[in-house]
Formats: structure tokens, C-alpha cells, sequence
């Protein structure tokens, strides 16, 4: 090695070993610091009656759009079908499929009593992930409502039982276009267990206005989530799957949940938000102490919050929590207390009980509504794209038209899918370290900063005495086994003139996870109301406003490769102070789960329609131009800016396009 390189090497590792040391909360660390600042400023003072009142329309509304239902689809028949009965001495199971959506059956068994004379309070019981209502446990419970006077209704969910679809999406099968469509699949078990209560309210032996809801495990998470999402359910009692934001980010036990567990979060909710959604509706929540996946710090805390909000509004006898020194699962002590608190607001008779469910166990077979062989051509698998709604962004009629768009499209975009980036992104610089020279005259250098989530990160810079025009700013490449001298590998081959800054956002350089800790953190994120991508946009957009405060920085390009590429568009529309984008191989649609994902974005508009929102700031794409990116070339012509799209050979024929 040569003398001179061999000092630059020394400077710039002595740099890198600088930046190292001054790291401070580890990527994981960060998300954990924001779930605790999301937990505890969820419900910390309670709302007083009227501001509960006031906003009531609007939480609930936050709520269902977080679930992917709002709007709510249209409620289409039914078609409500019973295909067996058992008659079981004092009581009876009817064995029903309906439809929740056209050609999306939910199967289910209905218990109740052999002798009616009236109509009865009714109870929705959702099961968790294992076989369905044929499970012992899901078979005992609904068993003992109609043995004691009720109508129960056990529902199948989506992917288990005879119920079809998929809840599994980002935990087992992938599908990171999911966070990008705005959709959850407890979106489709609430919208499943609405529509039961639509069928249950049809029943001439149910009370319409005495319903409530409970389940174990994933029941009980769909307990939460229904009765914040429907107030016809006057009782809500969710066993074992309560908790916190907190605690779920801590004790990493979104590794231990598939998808429906989870919504959302535009709006960084935690659980006592959706409890005082609930409230001041008659709530209990039951919880096994020893619980590996919700602990008693989640669930004690977010109780706490509950019951002050139910004191507030002047009904605090209609919250309770009871738990027991269990695991995950039901104990005789849980079911007496669910048993007695159903009714207590149900039938008006608190007395305690003291009975519990029977050994015995139906045969599956018997319970099956299908008999083994489920509908062909169900549709539940489709629920992702039919309960979410893409948007349909259309060709305008003129500039006025697309500039009335853009305007509701960027509000949009801040509503939900970057609401939680700063409108100022400039972060602190911490650190401004020595530029390293070569003999040629090319100076290398670093900026580190600290963002607003408590993370440190930095710029590489890579500049001359003689460049001219922008700064091309880019982010790292999450794949670069190095960022040494200006970005590395990840740095654009652009004409010397040209002066680059490569911001390390978060996942590259020195906040790199590894492969089970980036599945863990993608799927994290959206529980802060973020996600990964977002993050790093967030980030690119703090490396480009700390590059404006250089003295020597006029104008700024953005310019993204493959996976960089989304984050480069993104920035470039929420910055407008970004002068051009150059796009090297960028992905043309969301809908693939390959894509970088942003929560809702498609909500709003895919890759090329969100592309134009940069109307008519010039867009330079590397190699040629994708065939998805012809749409947004065909809007800059028909606005008469046809010549600020065009396609170079490659990044150092790259010249900015003259305003």
C-alpha cells in the first residue's frame, strides 16, 4: 500500500472508530425508548365526560381505520346456512356458515339451550390460533353459556377450523405489502365477528340489545378489538391477550404473534386507548400472571389507566380486573369471574358462581360444518385487497386538477403514512469530523447527528474544490459491506464535478442488524405508527437538512437504487426543497412484498402515481424507464413538462436539467 493511502486508511478508520464510539441507543433500543413514550402517554389522564363525548365519533373512526375498515364495506346478505344439528339433552349446537363478504364463508357453532321461552343475551366467543371451535376449551365455554341460558356463538378464525384466508402475512408468509395496503387481518376477524352479530341479532331467540363478546388467546385480542369497534356489544371480556405497546417491544413478543394480533397504528394507540373506546360499556379483563407473551407489567398498567377513565365517567363497577398465577390459558378462578361478570351485565344477577365447565368433549367430527370438504373458489384469501381499497388515481384533465390533487395527496401522505415525521426534520450534528484528502484533490468526510428517535447516525461526504451545481444526496444500501470514503459501493458513479453525501440511515453502516432482528424490527415498527422504510426516509430527509447548513451546499439531488430508490422518492415529495431525483432500477408497484413498505401508502397511490406528486420537478431515470413509470411520464406530457422526465445511459452522463 501506497504511503498516502495507507494514511487516509489510518485517518478514516480512526473516524469510523470515533463515529463507533459515540453510538448511543442501539437501533432496537430506539424502538423500545418510542413504544415506552407510545405507552405512556396513551390515556394518562382520563377524558372527562365531555371531551369522552365529543370525541367519540372520531376515535372510533381513528380505530376502524386502523383496522382497514373505514369505510366499513357494504354489509351484503349473509346467506346464513345451518347444516347440522346436535341435540344434546339440555342444550343444542347448530352447526352455521355465513357470509361475511360475498363468497367469504365463516363457519361456526352455535350453542344453546334445548327449551326456549324468550328471547336470551347472547355471547360472541372468538377463538385463538389453534383448531378452531372444534378445541376443547372452545367447545367447554360456549357449552356452558347455553347451558345457563344463553345463546353462543364460536366462531372459526380466519386460516383455522373451516375457515379460510390467511392471518400469518409478515410473521410466516412474507407479505410486507400488507403494512403498504393498509391492511390487517383483524380488520377481517372483526369484520367477521361483525357480521355474526348481524346474524345473531336476526335470531327471534336472541336480545339484540344484550350481546357480548370474549375469547381466549386471539379471541381474546378480537374481544379488544371488537367491542372498541361495535357498541352493540354491551359486554366485553378478553382472556389472556392484553397488554401494552411497552411491554410488546421490550419482552420482543411480537416474535411470538402472527398478524391479526396487531393493527395499524397511524395513530400510535395503545391498549388503554381501545379500552376507553370500550368504556363505559361493562369490561373485564382476565389474565394468567405467568404469561410469557402479555406479562402482568402491560396489563396491570393499562388496567390501571382503564379503571381511571370508567371512575371518571362515573361507572366504576363496569370495569374489573381479574388474573390468576397461570400461564397462557384458562384456570377455574378466570372462568368463575368471566362467568359471573356476563350475568351480572347481561341478566342483572351477580351472584357469584360457582360451578365451572364440563370434561366433556364433542367429537370434531361432528362439529364440522362442512363435513370436510370447504367451498371451493372462497374468497377469503382475497380480504387484503377487498376490505383495503387501493386508491384510483386518475390521469388529470389539467394542471389546475393535478395541482388540487397533489395538495390532497401530500395532506393524505401526512395524515397517515409519515404523520410521525417531523415537518423540521433537521437533526443536532454532534459531530463535524476532519475531512481526508487524496492526492487527486477528492476530500472525504463525515457528519454525525442525532435524530429525533434517538438514534446516531452520519453522512459520508465526497466533494472537490471544483464541484459545481447540487449535491447528490443518497441513502446507504442496506446490503454495502462498507461505507468507507464517501458511501462506498452505495455512492452513484457521477461526473467528478459532482459533489455526494451518503446518508447511513438506520439498517446501514453502523446500525446494521442482523437478519432475525430486521424481521423483528419490520414488524415492530408499524405498532409505533411507523415502518422500517419510513424511518429511513425520516432519515434521509435529516441528512439532507444537516447538508443545507453547509456553507458551500447550494441545491440538493436525491438519487436512489433499488431499494433505496422508494426511499429517495419519498423524501423528494415531503422535501420540496429537493431540486431533482434520479432513480436507478426502481420498483414499479407496492403490491409486491418485495417493496419497501409504508404503512397505508396505497391507500393514497402506488409507485408512479405518488412519482408525479413531484410535478414539475424533474425526474432523471438511469438505463431505461420501467414500463409501471410510463404513467407518470404521460402526466408530465400532458401537463406540458414532458422534457423534465427523461432516461440517461448511466449516472455519470447525469447533468442537472435546467429550471
Amino acid at each position: 500500500m501506497k504511503p498516502h493511502a495507507l494514511l487516509i486508511t489510518l485517518a478514516l478508520g480512526l473516524i469510523t472508530n470515533t463515529y463507533a464510539i459515540a453510538q448511543g441507543l442501539s437501533l432496537y433500543g430506539s424502538v423500545s425508548q418510542e413504544a415506552r413514550q407510545v405507552t405512556a402517554g396513551a390515556l394518562a389522564q382520563p377524558l372527562s365526560p365531555e371531551m369522552w363525548k365529543a370525541t367519540l365519533a372520531e376515535r372510533r373512526e381513528k380505530w376502524l381505520e386502523m383496522l382497514g375498515l373505514s369505510p366499513l364495506p357494504k354489509r351484503t346478505p349473509l346467506h346464513a346456512t345451518v347444516t347440522g344439528v346436535l341435540e344434546r339433552g339440555d342444550y343444542v349446537v347448530e352447526k352455521i356458515h355465513f357470509q361475511s363478504l360475498p363468497g367469504a364463508h365463516v363457519a361456526g357453532n352455535l350453542y344453546r339451550p334445548a327449551k326456549i321461552t324468550g328471547k336470551l343475551p347472547a355471547v360472541l366467543y372468538l377463538c385463538g390460533h389453534s383448531k378452531g371451535k372444534v378445541n376443547a376449551p372452545y367447545q367447554a365455554n360456549p357449552r356452558w353459556f347455553a347451558q345457563h341460558g344463553y345463546v353462543a356463538f364460536v366462531l372459526d378464525p380466519v386460516q383455522l377450523g373451516e375457515c379460510q384466508g390467511m392471518h400469518h402475512g409478515t410473521y410466516r408468509d412474507g407479505r410486507f405489502d400488507w403494512p403498504s395496503r393498509g391492511y390487517t387481518p383483524a380488520g377481517t376477524e372483526v369484520w367477521n365477528a361483525m357480521r355474526a352479530l348481524d346474524y345473531l341479532q336476526g335470531r327471534n331467540d336472541v336480545d339484540g340489545e344484550k350481546m357480548g363478546v370474549t375469547g381466549l388467546s386471539g379471541g381474546g385480542a378480537m374481544s379488544w378489538f371488537l367491542g372498541a369497534a361495535d357498541e352493540r356489544v354491551k359486554v366485553v371480556v378478553p382472556v389472556c391477550q392484553s397488554g401494552s405497546i411497552e411491554r410488546m417491544a421490550v419482552d420482543r413478543a411480537t416474535d411470538g404473534h402472527c398478524d391479526c394480533a396487531f393493527w395499524v397504528n397511524y395513530h400510535r394507540w395503545c391498549w388503554s386507548d381501545i379500552g376507553a373506546l370500550i368504556a363505559p360499556r361493562a369490561f373485564l379483563i382476565a389474565s394468567g400472571s405467568e404469561d410469557v407473551l402479555w406479562r402482568p407489567a402491560g396489563y396491570r398498567d393499562v388496567a390501571h389507566r382503564i379503571r381511571h377513565q370508567y371512575t371518571t365517567l362515573g361507572e366504576p363497577t363496569k370495569f374489573e380486573l381479574t388474573e390468576d398465577l397461570a400461564p397462557h390459558g384458562y384456570t377455574p378462578k378466570l372462568r368463575q369471574a368471566i362467568f359471573t361478570f356476563f350475568n351480572t351485565h347481561l341478566k342483572g344477577d351477580p351472584t357469584p358462581v360457582q360451578d365451572d365447565v364440563t370434561d366433556f368433549v364433542e367429537p370434531e367430527e361432528n362439529l364440522l360444518v362442512f363435513g370436510g370438504n370447504l367451498p371451493k373458489d372462497d374468497t377469503m384469501m382475497q380480504m387484503d385487497a377487498r376490505l383495503v381499497k387501493n386508491a384510483d388515481v386518475s390521469m388529470p384533465d389539467s394542471e389546475t386538477q393535478w395541482q388540487s390533487h397533489q395538495k390532497d395527496a401530500l395532506a393524505k401522505l401526512r395524515q397517515t403514512t409519515f404523520r410521525n415525521i417531523p415537518s423540521d426534520p433537521t437533526p443536532r450534528l454532534r459531530d463535524k469530523l476532519a475531512d481526508g484528502g487524496t492526492k487527486d484533490g477528492t476530500f472525504y468526510g463525515t457528519r454525525v447527528f442525532d435524530t429525533t428517535d434517538g438514534l446516531t447516525l452520519a453522512v459520508k461526504t465526497q466533494h472537490t474544490p471544483q464541484n459545481t451545481g447540487p449535491v447528490v444526496l443518497f441513502a446507504m444500501q442496506p446490503d454495502a459491506r462498507s461505507t468507507f470514503t464517501g458511501g462506498g459501493a452505495s455512492k452513484p458513479g457521477l461526473a467528478p464535478e459532482f459533489a455526494s453525501a451518503g446518508v447511513e440511515v438506520r439498517n446501514t453502516g453502523a446500525t446494521s442488524v442482523g437478519t432475525g432482528y430486521l424481521w423483528t424490527l419490520r414488524r415492530m415498527y408499524p405498532l409505533l405508527g411507523h415502518t422500517l422504510p419510513e424511518r429511513q426516509v425520516h432519515d434521509l430527509l435529516a441528512g439532507a437538512a444537516l447538508m443545507r447548513q453547509e456553507a458551500a451546499t447550494g441545491s440538493t439531488a436525491l438519487f436512489g437504487q433499488g431499494e433505496t430508490a422508494a426511499l429517495a422518492i419519498y423524501a423528494a415529495i415531503l422535501d420540496p426543497k429537493i431540486s431533482e431525483l434520479i432513480l436507478d432500477s426502481p420498483p414499479e408497484t407496492h403490491s409486491k412484498p418485495e417493496t419497501a413498505e409504508f404503512l397505508g401508502i396505497l391507500r393514497v397511490g402506488d409507485l408512479p402515481q405518488n412519482l408525479a406528486l413531484l410535478y414539475p420537478r424533474p425526474i432523471t431515470f438511469i438505463g431505461k424507464l420501467p414500463p409501471s413509470f410510463e404513467w407518470t411520464k404521460q402526466v408530465y406530457e400532458k401537463l406540458g413538462a414532458g422534457d423534465r422526465i427523461r432516461v440517461i445511459r448511466n449516472a455519470r452522463d447525469w447533468k442537472p436539467i435546467a429550471k
